[in-house]
């Protein structure tokens, strides 16, 4: 089963609706069956309610093209919340998705699906720094329990905020890092992520276990001009860690889920593949 996964995608903008016409493709010529929408959903400042103009303008246009049956599932990010209500706004508009078959699937701040015997995705949120310690004790505890009881081979962790990334917004801190990789001791694989607005791959060793970063914070917002702005020392300084592959282009990925193997692939905007990179079981 193939999925794409995509972030920091809400302006609204022709940049936008350039990838979002790419995606469309790739969907439709991979046979792709969903998305993974990686936070930053709707710049700057997230959506007042769910009738608010940007889910048109940052969802709906931009993806037009690709069948409402292929859904949408998303994570929260920063841009997201700084509307006070950003957050119901997006699980409001969520409901009514579900309700009218369209394909907008962010239910809550953590939640998790999956294919029987195959894979399992856990969403998280990951805006630990404003969020209530009530609400971060019930996602780790809830989110832990189901990866340690999920029986698919293949158990993915998404969150806006990547634990490592060589963009200019670098390494999750303490103490957030550390909540995030006690979830993920729980048996992740792999961890996607966005928030940087590049494409990275990156090799960690977490509890003696490697696991794959994903970064691909490339739809819609270019990066920063030139390559002095990315950091291979913050990945390759960490014990253990390795940076695979960077690139500054505009685009997307896409995971080829297989019992035995996963493949990750990188595309630019055009659909040209950039970087592939496989783990097996």
């Amino acid at each position: 089963m193939k999925c794409a996964f995509i972030a920091d995608t809400g302006t609204g903008d022709m940049n936008q609706r350039i990838v979002g016409k790419g995606l469309s493709e790739l969907v439709k010529n991979k046979d792709i069956k969903f998305c993974l929408l990686g936070g930053d959903n709707f710049y700057e400042n997230g959506c007042a309610n769910k009738n608010d103009p940007q889910f048109k303008t940052a969802f709906e246009i931009p993806y037009k093209h690709i069948p409402n049956d292929i859904k949408f599932f998303g994570c929260l990010g920063n841009h997201c919340i700084h509307h006070p209500n950003g957050h119901n706004a997006q699980f409001d508009y969520s409901e009514q998705s579900i309700e009218k078959d369209m394909k907008f699937v962010l239910p809550h701040h953590f939640y998790d699906f999956g294919k029987r015997g195959l894979f399992r995705v856990f969403v998280i949120d990951s805006n630990l720094e404003d969020m209530n310690e009530k609400l971060k004790r019930d996602q780790s505890r809830i989110i832990s329990k189901k990866i340690r009881e999920s029986k698919e081979p293949w158990k993915i962790l998404m969150c806006h905020h990547p634990l490592m990334s060589a963009g200019d917004h670098g390494n999750m801190e303490e103490p957030y890092s550390s909540y995030v990789k006690n979830i993920i001791k729980n048996g992740i694989d792999l961890i996607c992520s966005g928030h940087d607005h590049l494409q990275c791959c990156i090799e960690m060793k977490i509890k003696n276990k490697n696991i794959i970063q994903v970064v691909n914070g490339a739809g819609a917002k270019p990066y920063l001009d030139g390559d002095d702005y990315v950091h291979p020392e913050y990945i390759n300084d960490k014990r253990g860690c390795k940076l695979l592959h960077f690139n500054t282009e505009l685009g997307y990925c896409m995971f080829d889920i297989k019992p035995k193997n996963l493949k990750i692939h990188y595309f630019d905007k055009n659909n040209n593949e950039l970087f592939l990179h496989k783990i097996s079981k």
